[in-house]
């Protein structure tokens, strides 16, 4: 890997108003447990705590085993048969 290589990143897709969608945190699978999705959360969230709207709909799809991730960031898994988690800001 080179100095400026990418090895994670996540994207916000949304209407900038009242439907955000986090999308893709992915982290390169050589750099398991380094607190690397961690750190793109942590942006994500300062991004929404300071450019959302209040009310704003923020939602995302997490594989099962990676709910508990992102509940510590205050989303909440939608009913049985819904599929994926969100919050409101």
């Amino acid at each position: 890997m080179l100095e400026n290589d990418v090895i994670g990143f996540g994207i916000i897709i949304g209407d900038e108003g009242v439907y955000l969608y986090i999308q893709d945190v992915i982290v390169l699978p050589e750099f398991p447990r380094q607190g690397i999705g961690k750190c793109i959360m942590d942006a994500i969230t300062d991004y929404l705590k300071t450019y959302s709207l209040p009310g704003t709909f923020v939602g995302l799809m997490a594989a099962k085993e990676a709910s508990g991730f992102y509940e510590q960031y205050g989303f909440t898994r939608r009913p049985p048969g819904e599929p994926g988690m969100f919050k409101i800001m």
